[in-house]
């Protein structure tokens, strides 16, 4: 059982990152009807919304490396989104605009995971290593002790998951509300959206699998 919930764990990621990827292969050779580039979309999102103090920015870590700095108040797009027209770019420049509408009216859940991330990341450090150690020298304490980290990184990935739905929400109200896209592009600026949301959902339920798979191996071996 546990040895299934591995595979599972390891092939939701694969399976989101690889619907990610298509959808963004797919949509960037799609050219939007007003030849609009991510930069054109998020400068205009954002000056209608009176923050012409964020900055829209190249990103130099590659391919679909786009998000929203807060400390550095800048919308971060890689060079492809940035510069190319297409229905991927406008769609992933304006839910990163989402983030940027999020921290200028203070949106609650934003509050809610900037308090967890320090202890996500201690977490994320040193979870699965605690996890691991206690489990292979059968040390309880220390055992759950990384489960109890390994489900601060859950707690964390779902709080994620409406901070994140509610930026594509934006986005797609920015779009249509800002007559940036046709009604015909509606759709597949919400197929690009959603594919992209759906390596959050992912992400939480293989953590998910994986506490459940640490749990099973831990209570097998007490047999």
């Amino acid at each position: 059982m546990d040895i299934i919930l591995y595979l599972l764990a390891i092939g939701l990621v694969l399976w989101a990152q690889f619907k990610v990827k298509g959808a963004y292969n797919h949509f960037s050779t799609v050219r939007n009807d007003k030849s609009l580039t991510g930069k054109d979309v998020a400068r205009q999102i954002l000056d209608s919304h009176g923050l012409r103090n964020v900055e829209v920015l190249v990103s130099q870590n590659g391919l679909l490396s786009d998000h929203f700095d807060p400390k550095k108040n800048t919308v971060n797009l890689s060079p492809n989104v940035y510069n190319q027209p297409s229905i991927a770019s406008i769609a992933i420049a304006a839910h990163e605009v989402g983030h940027a509408l999020q921290y200028a009216e203070n949106y609650s859940m934003i509050g809610v995971r900037n308090a967890l991330l320090p202890f996500a990341i201690i977490s994320g450090n040193l979870g699965w290593v605690a996890a691991i150690i206690g489990l292979a020298a059968g040390l309880e304490s220390i055992f759950y002790i990384g489960i109890l980290m390994l489900i601060v990184i859950a707690a964390f990935q779902l709080i994620t998951l409406p901070i994140e739905f509610d930026a594509s929400k934006r986005a797609l109200a920015q779009l249509e509300g800002g007559n940036f896209i046709s009604q015909d592009e509606s759709s597949d600026v919400k197929s690009m959206l959603n594919a992209a949301a759906m390596t959050y959902v992912a992400a939480l339920i293989s953590t998910i699998f994986q506490i459940l798979r640490l749990l099973l191996i831990a209570n097998n071996r007490r047999r």
